[in-house]
């Protein structure tokens, strides 16, 4: 076991959101900017102005937003936070059964919106006596002065992020102030960052990445440089180039995305840092954005919304490639301060320590929480070893079958398919046929042209695999699916190409 705590007294909590505060004032500089759009840090400042000034009744509310990334809605996230209110983000794309479930189980005071609520959601808010408030419907500007900032309790909720309900119901995770403030202090610390940095936000308010740009930015001087619309969200290398980003952060698959969109041409970028997140990060991409892309900063950082955004991070180096060669995959390095992590037996990850939040609002997956020797411990469900100094995520815990007698880590069998020349993704999973189960993996060729020989690629994986880890189907797609959050569904992928 290792632990390593780095608890935040509650001066800093006070201390940081002073700090925040005091990073909106920064006159006519740049914070916003998507193509022709432009909007001030005096603009962005008078918005929250008056977000708190409509908020001045309530403390320690829960508050909804339902937006895109338009420029009011970081003025309303700033805004509720600082009143000591508690943000609750809604995406509109979002399936609106999912923003119903949202809406019940929040008990929120408000609402705030930049386009017209859904007649159901708008029934449900109303049902339920949640004031609906529209940006356009803010008090003027000239009415919304400065305001003072309330005392922020360590333990007291500051926004709840949901899960994503792949099993059910999604599941309302509340952040305290000191869950979420410690890991954006860690990456300041962490991440070079300079002055007037560029952030690209890509992913919607609803993931939790959008934490890490949302504090580092302001906190840095920064500019947002928000993806809004389709088209940069498929393929936003337009909008990276265009706005000379400098920081970037998302799920790998985008990264990947660009790769098999540019082939294996040289990407002009000016990309200083790259934050990647949210599952595995392969050397083929890695090495895109070392060779390729030429970003000199590259980190990969492992968390769950459990624990409070990010809790690992491994800074890549230039050999890193050749390094982890044998692994398949960047690892997740070492936990970041204030994590404390134990390992069991079976190499399930347990985390504590000061992001370890206080559970989910409606009371289920409580087992998941346990007290150990004292201290209070989450199973996030997730495999590890340790290797070279450093610590490999190898997937689930559920992603470790028992088939035919074996035990077999699908990752594993994935890391080998995607060496194989022309294999750009590949998910593998268990399938019925007939009255047994049987391996099978989907595989994504690097573009077009590419032409796979699963003949071929099944002798090669050979050469390394056992014959039990050695798909019995595979199947080739032009496209794998992913979710909102820009990741490989893999759900979908199984319950698309499973074979009756």
């Amino acid at each position: 076991m290792i632990v390593d705590e780095l608890p935040l007294k509650n001066a800093d909590v006070n201390a940081f959101y002073r700090r925040l505060k005091l990073s909106l004032e920064r006159g006519s500089a740049t914070a916003y900017r998507h193509y022709a759009e432009r909007r001030s840090y005096d603009e962005l400042l008078q918005l929250v102005r008056r977000v708190v000034q409509v908020l001045q009744p309530h403390r320690r509310r829960r508050v909804l937003v339902y937006s895109g990334k338009e420029p009011a809605a970081y003025g309303a996230i700033y805004g509720i936070l600082l009143s000591g209110n508690v943000w609750v983000p809604m995406a509109p794309d979002q399936a609106e059964g999912r923003n119903r479930d949202i809406l019940e189980q929040t008990e929120a005071a408000l609402l705030f919106t930049g386009e017209p609520l859904p007649e159901a959601l708008a029934a449900a808010a109303a049902e339920r006596g949640v004031q609906v408030v529209p940006f356009d419907s803010l008090p003027p500007a000239d009415s919304a002065g400065d305001f003072d900032l309330p005392d922020f309790q360590p333990d007291d909720e500051a926004y709840v992020m949901f899960t994503s309900g792949s099993a059910g119901r999604p599941a309302g995770v509340p952040i305290t102030h000191a869950n979420y403030t410690n890991f954006i202090l860690a990456v300041l610390d962490i991440l070079p960052f300079k002055d007037n940095e560029v952030f690209a936000d890509y992913h919607d308010f609803t993931f939790d990445i959008s934490i890490f740009n949302l504090f580092c930015c302001p906190l840095m001087g920064g500019c947002f440089v928000p993806t809004i619309g389709m088209g940069d969200k498929v393929l936003p290398l337009r909008l990276i180039q265009e706005h000379r980003v400098t920081v970037w952060s998302s799920a790998p698959s985008v990264i990947a995305r660009i790769a098999q969109a540019e082939a294996d041409e040289p990407v002009p970028s000016s990309i200083r840092i790259a934050l990647l997140c949210g599952e595995p990060l392969s050397l083929d991409v890695l090495r895109y954005c070392q060779t390729n892309m030429a970003i000199p900063h590259v980190f990969n950082f492992y968390g769950l919304t459990e624990t409070g955004v990010e809790n690992f991070f491994h800074e890549c180096r230039s050999d890193d490639v050749r390094r982890y060669q044998a692994y398949g995959y960047v690892p997740i390095g070492w936990p970041l301060p204030g994590n404390g992590i134990r390992v069991t037996e079976n190499k399930e990850l347990l985390l504590s320590g000061v992001q370890l939040t206080p559970g989910y609002l409606d009371g289920a997956g409580q087992d998941r929480f346990e007290i150990i020797d004292g201290q209070r411990w989450f199973h996030t469900g997730d495999v590890l070893e340790h290797h070279q100094g450093v610590w490999f995520c190898k997937g689930r815990l559920d992603s470790q079958i028992k088939l035919n007698g074996y035990r077999i880590e699908l990752m594993d069998i994935e890391v080998n398919l995607k060496r194989q020349p022309g294999v750009a993704e590949a998910v593998c999973f268990v399938e019925e046929a007939g009255d047994r189960k049987r391996l099978a993996a989907v595989l994504q060729p690097a573009d077009a042209e590419t032409v796979l020989d699963l003949n071929l690629i099944r002798r090669e994986i050979a050469k390394s695999l056992p014959s039990y880890m050695i798909p019995a189907r595979m199947e080739i797609v032009e496209q794998l699916p992913y979710n909102a959050n820009g990741k490989i569904d893999r759900r979908q992928v199984s319950e698309r190409h499973a074979s009756a």
